[in-house]
């Protein structure tokens, strides 16, 4: 959860994308969030999933020993992705609603996109919630449903489409209007910073009691410092670990934005035309953590967003080869609050103090917006001069830059525009592979049904 004193937007981050229509801007009501519908609990008996192939993660966090009591049934996930393909037997009967945002015509179970990134929504919401049928993954809360909300990623924006941000702002309202208790972002833009569009829309998911996670960058792409949206105050930011427990440098970024660290190797994914894959990066760790909120959100429907996230925080652990962790008001930078533990969540008590979301983002509005309303010629030097202050004083943390990356959202799941196609072209050999082994069993069964 980036703290109130993230640094400031750069003065031409909010003018520099098309004003959201006006239902996608009307200012989030004040107060106390509405108190959730309590969902239904998860199964609680012997019918508990099981992991499925590769999915070391599973064991290792301890995600299987929640199974038990909770698979996240009654809650909904958004992922605001390049859409989730249902049709893929990994998803199906998962997505409860979809909606496109990029007006390419499509439905939001379509994936859209260059081919760098058309794959990545599917790969993303099989993490969250994959069924597990045939060799496929199963969810990291399998019975939580799914609503797609498309945008386009990457280059080749379509005509008349909105800017990539604007996507962003009206998904995250659409997701929270349709009863999302969690939104995934797998997704950034290279800039901490971030348009005066989305102050609105991300208050308007907490004001309805949505918790919000993002991954921070991977430096493999170029990440030398956290990326929005997890920046925003109120996100959870999430950095990467690698298989063996330590921090997978590439499949991370440093910054005060950085909350939580989970598993970002070897993640089994589907892949969007059919077929299996493993996915890196920071894209497929924060997938695993917004299951592991939907677990806790399922199992502990009384407690509100700010409560399960304040329970992550105070039960993560320190990370193997890295000194230290986050503790209040001194932030690491690198590995945050430190690794996920599901398990010491779900059976924490609340802590004492439980940080608002909402107050943290609408502190920092106050400071930062009203400051370039005052002084709007001067607002450049000064909230540059404000951030290089700020974050000088934190070693390690981020600093503010004013770029706006025209391209619009970067996919975090490689390093740069050559490295990531390389990434997909990895997946595809990945899904080659499976599809060969199911072909391989099959001959020897005699049974040509598995030929693709």
């Amino acid at each position: 959860m980036a703290p109130a004193a993230q640094a400031a937007a750069a003065p031409g981050a909010a003018s520099a994308w098309a004003a959201p229509t006006p239902a996608a801007t009307a200012p989030a009501p004040a107060g106390t969030p509405p108190a959730r519908e309590a969902p239904a609990p998860g199964p609680a008996d012997s019918t508990a999933p099981e992991p499925g192939p590769g999915q070391w993660f599973i064991e290792d966090y301890g995600i299987d020993e929640l199974w038990p009591q909770t698979t996240g049934e009654g809650v909904t996930v958004a992922v605001i992705d390049s859409g989730v393909e249902d049709d893929h037997e990994n998803l199906s009967d998962r997505v409860a609603g979809a909606r496109d945002f990029s007006q390419s015509g499509t439905d939001g179970k379509t994936p859209i996109g260059p081919t760098e990134t058309i794959h990545h929504g599917t790969a993303v919401a099989g993490v969250i919630a994959g069924s597990g049928e045939g060799a496929g993954p199963v969810g990291v809360a399998p019975d939580a449903a799914i609503l797609s909300a498309s945008m386009w990623l990457g280059t080749g924006l379509p005509d008349g489409a909105p800017s990539s941000r604007e996507q962003a702002a009206e998904a995250i309202r659409w997701a929270a209007d349709n009863g999302a208790d969690v939104i995934n972002m797998s997704l950034g833009w290279d800039d901490p910073s971030w348009p005066e569009a989305w102050d609105e829309a991300f208050a308007y998911a907490y004001s309805k009691d949505a918790v919000i996670v993002a991954c921070v960058g991977n430096s493999s792409q170029g990440a030398d410092q956290a990326w929005s949206p997890s920046t925003v105050p109120g996100v959870v930011g999430v950095g990467g670990l690698a298989e063996d427990g330590g921090v997978r440098t590439e499949s991370t970024a440093p910054g005060i934005a950085v909350d939580l660290m989970g598993p970002a190797e070897n993640i089994p994914v589907p892949f969007h035309t059919g077929g299996y894959a493993q996915a890196q990066g920071c894209s497929f760790a924060a997938p695993v953590v917004s299951g592991i909120v939907a677990l806790l959100r399922s199992a502990q429907p009384e407690l509100t967003a700010d409560e399960v996230v304040a329970k992550l925080h105070s039960t993560a652990t320190e990370v193997p080869g890295h000194d230290g962790r986050s503790s209040p008001g001194k932030p690491d930078p690198i590995v945050g609050w430190g690794r996920v533990q599901p398990g010491e969540a779900l059976r924490a008590e609340v802590p004492a103090d439980v940080p608002s979301a909402s107050a943290a983002l609408s502190q920092w509005v106050d400071m930062h917006r009203r400051a370039d309303v005052e002084d709007p010629e001067g607002a450049s030097d000064a909230e540059t001069s404000q951030a290089a202050l700020t974050e000088e004083s934190k070693p390690g943390a981020a600093v503010d830059r004013t770029s706006v990356d025209p391209t619009g959202p970067i996919v975090l799941a490689g390093g740069g525009a050559a490295a990531a196609l390389l990434v997909v072209l990895g997946l595809r050999s990945a899904r080659r592979t499976a599809v060969q082994q199911r072909r391989s069993a099959a001959q020897e069964q005699g049974d040509s049904a598995g030929q693709e």
